[in-house]
């Protein structure tokens, strides 16, 4: 049997009126992969440091004698100014926990009443201290990151590099480099949105480094291609109340609707039971009956409502979903677009974007663009939108083709506007009443309609650039990462509208999931100027490299 390593019994949380966990029940053993899944603001990363550092308001938290912790936090706390080797050596959660116990024993041990006692546990326990320090890196986390840094595509650069001169995706790997030295000797893993800014080189390196880790993890994610390949259990968190299911994504997701089918099934028998029992009961007063039977009716009646009240707490309440109406305009040419002999290179960069490139979109042809950071997905997408002109070659759009842009950082959007304003500014002879039920299928609060964009949250402006993109005319999309910042349930309600539209899609994305679900062809870009052509989706694309 597994050893347990974490137990919650009836905790609860809550910041001011608003409850974030009521009455959460669950145990963590040893080899435990748990994936941890709800809309934004469910409360899953209060779950995780509730859990971590113990801090629920009623309830119990266990944690196993001498449970060593790592905490990998959403918000990847990188000093740029440091040098690789600072960063490196800088202590995550599970180093300060073990120095710090260090030094409290070597404080204690400094007094001489300290040897007046039972004092052997004592050393017996710092020597295991200081075996666990050797071992998990020691003084020298850098030198023991050396493997780690080479997976993750980060060993040419020098230990002394300042992480200024690194790009923003080689900084998100030198964090979770960080934090992945030592791990042989933790038990507990927490994970807080891992697969952010990774490429998918590194995402694929980091799942089967999770697969072959021997310790328990909790993992937040929106990424289910990742919580597929990861987790072995899905926590669903809803209502502030846990939902455990065994298995993967994809077997949490059909155990899900098994649920909530068998619980509409019973829900609706209850009810026509009640409505039978309520017609007898009105016949039999009418009929002015009144014997044992009567007494029976009503208890079954009482059992019947009972049963039918604690169905209705089982089910999840309905959030409203996002409503998207995405419509292609008038059908562009079957050839959408041709690169011919197209050639580009960035000045003081060694190797081509692109390299006398031959390739064309079809009418309703639905791309998506993988390859690793800086290999050129986002300008291609520049280059066909007409922000990036070609060195050599010709870029040939076809007449009738309008061009829809959604840019990763929201560029098009106007961020002192209010989502009001911004829509407003597209569409002037909308009416304000119109306006706000847009915004409201699009889950914005009559608070929020109000706010300039330059204060909502980034999955809010990601739902008006979104919305934005959607009021305007066009049959040709081009999409570069159009999932982030987004909860489940939107992924999937943009993921249905994105399979219903008729016109041409051009997406870069690192949600394997999204492409999996959108895609028909997968465009490679290997970093050496060429573009490989794969038919077939995400996974049929991975097949194909036989990396499956």
């Amino acid at each position: 049997m597994a050893r347990e390593l974490i137990r919650l019994d009836d905790v609860h949380r809550a910041f001011g009126p608003v409850t974030v966990l009521d009455g959460v029940n669950l145990r963590i053993d040893e080899g435990d992969r748990i994936g941890v899944v709800g809309h934004n603001g469910a409360g899953k990363t209060t779950l995780l440091r509730t859990i971590s550092e113990q801090k629920q308001d009623i309830g119990d938290i266990t944690f196993a004698p001498g449970l060593r912790i790592a905490y990998l936090t959403q918000i990847r706390d990188i000093d740029e100014n440091a040098t690789l080797d600072e960063e490196l050596n800088r202590r995550g959660h599970q180093f300060k926990e073990l120095e710090d116990e260090i030094t409290k024993i070597e404080t204690e041990m400094a007094d001489p009443a300290f040897y007046e006692g039972d004092w052997q546990p004592v050393l017996d326990r710092y020597s295991e201290l200081q075996s666990l320090s050797a071992r998990s890196g020691g003084t020298d986390v850098a030198g023991h990151a050396k493997n780690i840094l080479e997976a993750l595509e980060l060993g040419h650069h020098p230990l002394d590099v300042s992480l200024s001169q690194l790009s923003g995706g080689e900084r998100a790997k030198v964090a979770l480099a960080r934090q992945l030295v030592g791990l042989d000797e933790i038990d507990m893993f927490f994970l807080d949105e891992p697969t952010n800014h990774l490429d998918l080189s590194t995402l694929q390196w980091l799942e089967n480094f999770l697969a072959n880790f021997q310790g328990a993890q909790l993992v937040v994610s929106h990424d289910r291609y990742f919580l597929d390949r990861v987790c072995t259990h899905i926590l669903e968190i809803h209502d502030a109340h846990l939902r455990g299911y065994s298995g993967n994504y994809t077997s949490y997701l059909q155990q899900k609707e098994l649920f909530l089918q068998t619980l509409d099934d019973r829900m609706s028998k209850c009810e026509k039971e009640i409505k039978r029992l309520n017609g007898a009961l009105q016949s039999m007063k009418r009929a002015n009956k009144y014997d044992k039977s009567i007494s029976q009716k009503h208890q079954m009646l009482s059992r019947a409502q009972r049963e039918l009240k604690w169905l209705k707490k089982l089910k999840p309440k309905e959030r409203r979903g996002l409503q998207f109406n995405l419509q292609s305009i008038e059908k562009s040419s079957l050839d959408v677009l041709d690169f011919r002999q197209a050639s580009l290179k960035f000045k003081d960069m060694q190797r081509p974007i692109l390299n006398k490139v031959e390739i064309g979109v079809r009418r309703g042809q639905k791309i998506g663009i993988v390859g690793a950071n800086g290999a050129g997905k986002t300008t291609l997408l520049r280059i066909i939108n007409g922000e990036v002109k070609l060195d050599d070659g010709i870029i040939d759009v076809r007449p009738g083709v309008e061009i829809g842009y959604f840019h990763q950082d929201h560029r098009t959007l106007d961020f002192e506007l209010t989502p009001v304003e911004q829509v407003q500014k597209l569409k002037p002879r909308m009416d304000y009443g119109r306006i706000r039920a847009i915004l409201g299928q699009f889950q914005f609060t009559k608070e929020m309609v109000s706010t300039p964009l330059k204060k909502l949250s980034g999955g809010e402006r990601a739902r008006i650039a979104m919305l934005k993109l959607l009021l305007e005319d066009n049959n040709m999309l081009l999409l570069d990462e159009p999932t982030n910042h987004l909860d489940t349930d939107a992924k999937e309600a943009l993921e249905e509208t994105l399979k219903n539209y008729d016109g041409s899609i051009l997406t870069v994305s690192h949600d394997r999931w999204f492409l999996d679900q959108v895609c028909d062809t997968i465009w490679e870009l290997p970093g050496n100027g060429t573009i490989h052509v794969h038919p077939g989706n995400y996974s049929k694309y991975m097949e194909r490299k036989g990396l499956v």
